[in-house]
């Protein structure tokens, strides 16, 4: 029987009080030297971690566990940054995709709805929007939809570590029509809903199995229902290294816009939610082949 993320312990919160003190005291840089130790103790002591990595690795044709999780562990350090905000908007490089859509349509006022993922560094887009460094002309205004019981004490944390940095914060496990009508109306002010696709959730077992790196996995369907009750432009957002492995990185930002409308009869909403999602899964299957030490889903994903 597979193991699913909501069964993997995720607390870190000592481990992110004491790289946030660190990061305080020095250069970012030196606590991203500490994280190859980190790294490599996490990978001689966590033989789990090892397996699950090391299948995810032979479908990107890589084979060095110590690589990848060393890569995590650098990952660690970037998401206290982007907390602290310690990032530079100089250190992102955006791409020639649909990012001038994605920044024309904030500045426009109009909702958005960004579907992130656990490639790469996921909070360094809600980072540098913190930090007013999202190059757009408006605030972002950010409502996250996670599992907050999962994520309560990570939470706490965050605010423990910059109360500038909070986010609105909708449960996942509440999702219903009074939640729905929140997310609509915070859409309608021009805000943006940030939302994670690669999870399935740890309420439902209605999933949506798609080939993924030659391999069926599950998706989750919620995510995917909610875009189209939403029907809201949606973006699928990734921040990448530049170099898998560097003491002083740059970022790549990639964005792709969903070209799949929800204008449509409920019986054609069910086709388009699964084009929705398989479009999210190969964007996600094509980056995960760039930069495959940069995945972070650390338990049995197929």
């Amino acid at each position: 029987m597979s193991t699913q993320w909501y069964e993997v312990k995720q607390s870190h919160n000592f481990g992110y009080k004491m790289m946030f003190f660190v990061l305080k005291i020095f250069p970012a840089s030196f606590m991203r030297f500490l994280a190859f130790f980190v790294g490599f103790f996490y990978w001689l002591f966590g033989a789990k971690a090892r397996r699950v990595s090391k299948k995810y690795l032979s479908k990107v044709g890589k084979s060095s566990s110590l690589k990848h999780i060393s890569s995590f562990a650098l990952n660690l350090v970037e998401n206290v940054q982007s907390w602290a905000g310690k990032f530079s908007f100089s250190d992102v490089h955006w791409q020639n995709d649909d990012v001038h859509d994605l920044v024309d349509n904030i500045n426009a006022g109009k909702g958005t709805i960004i579907v992130i993922s656990h490639l790469g560094n996921a909070q360094m887009m809600k980072g540098l929007a913190c930090m007013g460094e999202s190059g757009t002309e408006r605030k972002m205004n950010i409502t996250t939809v996670s599992d907050a019981k999962i994520s309560k004490g990570f939470n706490a944390l965050l605010n423990e570590i910059n109360p500038d940095s909070s986010f609105n914060l909708v449960s996942s496990d509440d999702i219903g029509p009074e939640t729905i009508l929140l997310l609509q109306e915070r859409l309608e002010q021009g805000g943006v809903v940030v939302i994670a696709g690669d999870r399935v959730s740890a309420h439902t077992s209605r999933n949506i199995e798609i080939e993924f790196l030659g391999e069926k996995a599950n998706f989750p369907y919620g995510v995917f229902l909610l875009i189209a009750l939403l029907n809201s432009p949606t973006y699928f957002v990734t921040g990448l290294r530049q170099k898998d492995f560097s003491l002083s990185p740059q970022y790549d930002m990639f964005v792709s816009k969903n070209p799949i409308s929800f204008d449509c009869s409920r019986k054609e909403r069910e086709e388009r939610i699964r084009q929705t999602a398989e479009n999210y899964a190969k964007n996600l299957e094509n980056l995960c082949k760039i930069h495959p030490y940069q995945w972070y889903n650390f338990f049995d994903f197929w």
